[in-house]
């Protein structure tokens, strides 16, 4: 018993000490941690809007096609660069302009107009366009969609068309990827959303998007993992949820595109497909965020459209009206898939939307 008894007694000391070293490193780790969280992860978080309860500091935020971590993630860049200005024509001045994409180390190029009128106190309020389906090899950087820029820069708007990576003169910087199953465009827009906020001569709490089908998903993402979009003007879009209706409908710019076509295989292989492991697609699908964006959206739908099915447009619609949200919804009976004749009414009718938000 005396030898116990001592044994206890030689013990107890240890104990306390070992208990007051085990209080001083939770105390040390909790201040690691608040340390790490206000340094890195909490700034991370204030670039986006969607919530989500923790995000991986290991994980590529940017890349993730969780809508949920892909707004947290930081879009670094820097003020856009002139490349060549190509001249005044009708009241408009066209340039060639380059921005930064940091988080995958590329520049990208693309084509903006402005008014040539003097610059507003706050800056050209901006349109970015993003373009339709082009073969990437066919895209041109000063072709196509024009006669859209033209109007908004007449009317007082700074427009910019990207060239996605791996297009135009963005040709050698990355590679055209899926739309829908890959983040590569959205870093692309993401990229230059931050460039133009780092861009004296244009207004950073008035940037617009305008997409044209593939551009109209692009744009429809962009808005509901940005807080900075007023507006945005959709033709075209697949713009429905990323459900059951994506097993069977292909879009052509995953479909003629051999990468993008891989791309979407290998997220269908990791993550099941949206009929197989639906929550973890709701949470990859922009329409299941609307809610979270104060984004006004003008969606205009061809019926005639055989490219992508009316049906998805509609789908927006519909939930917009669901969450009570006002929006612009406009149906042409005759409209096709690039709406060519509809144009001039799509132009005023979002000006107004444009001008009024």
């Amino acid at each position: 018993m005396k030898k116990k008894t001592t044994k206890n007694k030689k013990s107890k000391p240890n104990f306390q000490k070992l208990l007051a070293a085990t209080g001083v490193a939770a105390i040390c780790l909790s201040a690691l941690g608040y340390f790490v969280y206000n340094l890195w992860l909490q700034p991370v978080r204030q670039n986006g809007q969607l919530d989500v309860n923790q995000t991986s500091r290991g994980e590529n935020l940017h890349t993730s096609l969780d809508l949920r971590l892909a707004s947290k993630a930081a879009y670094p860049s820097s003020p856009i660069t002139l490349v060549k200005d190509l001249g005044v024509s009708d009241g408009v001045r066209s340039q060639i302009i380059s921005f930064s994409v940091p988080d995958d180390n590329l520049t990208e190029y693309g084509l903006m107009y402005l008014p040539a009128s003097a610059k507003p106190a706050a800056g050209f309020p901006l349109v970015i366009l993003c373009h339709g389906y082009i073969k990437p090899a066919d895209y041109s950087t000063t072709l196509g969609y024009t006669n859209d820029m033209s109007f908004y820069a007449r009317n007082g708007f700074a427009v910019i068309k990207p060239d996605f990576r791996g297009q135009g003169l963005s040709a050698d910087q990355g590679v055209a990827d899926s739309v829908y199953y890959s983040m590569a465009y959205n870093t692309d827009v993401m990229s230059l959303i931050s460039a133009v906020k780092d861009t004296s001569y244009l207004d950073k709490n008035n940037i617009n998007l305008w997409g044209h089908s593939m551009g109209a998903y692009i744009a429809l993402r962009a808005a509901v993992v940005s807080p900075d979009i007023k507006t945005a003007i959709l033709l075209a879009g697949p713009a429905g949820s990323l459900n059951q209706d994506y097993i069977s409908y292909i879009p052509p710019s995953d479909e003629n595109n051999p990468v993008a076509l891989k791309t979407r295989q290998a997220a269908f292989s990791k993550y099941g497909t949206p009929g197989e492991n639906t929550v973890f697609w709701k949470y990859a699908s922009p329409t299941t965020f609307l809610a979270n964006t104060s984004t006004n959206f003008d969606i205009n739908v061809g019926l005639l459209d055989p490219v992508v099915p009316p049906a998805l447009s509609a789908d927006l619609d519909a939930n917009l009206t669901a969450l009570h949200r006002s929006h612009e919804y406009y149906v042409y009976d005759q409209g096709r898939h690039n709406l060519f004749e509809q144009r001039p009414q799509i132009w005023s009718r979002s000006l107004v939307v444009l001008k009024n938000h």
